[in-house]
């Protein structure tokens, strides 16, 4: 029969289990029963339709597993938010810290220069304590070189001119008149010199309190000054930690943004990824593509 044409060979209505079909690869010609036919058609479809019904499976599993990534997603968009605003706070910190310590640091100059002056002042009435203890001798009993004539111009000279003519009033009542009158001027010259040593004595005393008090506040200036300068130093350190706090949650955040990227291969219709953070794998027993943190 293989010499005659498929259009020659008679015709039937239907086929049966036990009907053979021609099968041809191009070089041989075999026969296959119906049965047989359909039995490996079946198995064929059966495989194909449990691989669709697999792959719908891993469809839904992997909008699944998108929403999830998603929701997460959204969760690190979230804390990368918190991260954002905590940097700003960071930031706005670090900027009061850095006002602080320039008000700090102009404090610290004007008390230094508060105490400079206050130390000059102190230098000063020390110098007019001086004087007024120089001058007080001059007037008591001089020996200064600091008053013209002051060694014939002193208390205690007029007090021994005064003695003087005290004795010397013994030698005649005219002398002792005379005498007395003039150690009555003596003694009137010594008191007026003697008050104004007393008065020198009062100046130089206070002098010397007003140059304790400016000594006194020009050491606190000091320790005021040295307060701000540590102020001023302690600012500056927080103000770089603040910088560097901010610096590593931005940091922070581009790699979450960037991070993972996927990428499909057209060529074998895999899906590729690459991250730093996450780690993903294909669960062989239930087909869902996992996650976890790197």
């Amino acid at each position: 029969m293989a010499d005659i044409p498929i259009s020659s060979l008679p015709e039937i209505q239907s086929v049966t289990d036990n009907h053979y079909l021609a099968v041809d690869n191009g070089s041989i010609t075999n026969k296959i029963k119906i049965s047989k036919f359909n039995e490996s058609a079946n198995a064929t479809a059966k495989h194909y339709a449990e691989v669709a019904e697999q792959a719908a499976t891993d469809a839904i599993n992997a909008k699944t597993d998108a929403e999830n990534a998603k929701s997460s997603t959204e969760q690190l968009i979230t804390s990368a938010q918190t991260i954002v605003s905590n940097a700003q706070t960071y930031a706005n910190q670090a900027q009061s810290s850095a006002t602080n310590a320039v008000s700090a640091s102009n404090t610290a100059v004007q008390k230094a220069s508060e105490a400079t002056n206050s130390a000059n002042q102190a230098r000063q009435y020390a110098d007019g304590v001086d004087a007024y203890a120089k001058e007080a001798k001059s007037y008591a009993v001089g020996g200064t070189g600091t008053r013209l004539d002051e060694d014939t111009d002193n208390s205690m000279y007029y007090s021994n001119l005064s003695r003087n003519s005290a004795n010397n009033a013994a030698q005649s009542e005219t002398n002792a008149l005379q005498s007395e009158n003039n150690a009555a001027g003596y003694m009137s010259a010594a008191s007026s010199k003697a008050t104004e040593s007393a008065n020198s004595a009062d100046a130089a005393s206070n002098s010397a309190n007003d140059a304790s008090g400016y000594a006194s506040s020009a050491y606190n200036s000091s320790q005021i000054a040295q307060t701000s300068s540590n102020a001023a130093i302690n600012a500056k350190t927080d103000a770089e930690n603040a910088k560097t706090d901010a610096e590593n949650a931005l940091a922070q955040i581009q790699q979450i943004l960037g991070d993972p990227q996927f990428t499909v291969d057209f060529s074998t219709g895999l899906l590729m990824y690459n991250s730093n953070t996450f780690d993903f794998q294909i669960n062989t027993t239930t087909g869902n593509l996992e996650w976890e943190v790197a």
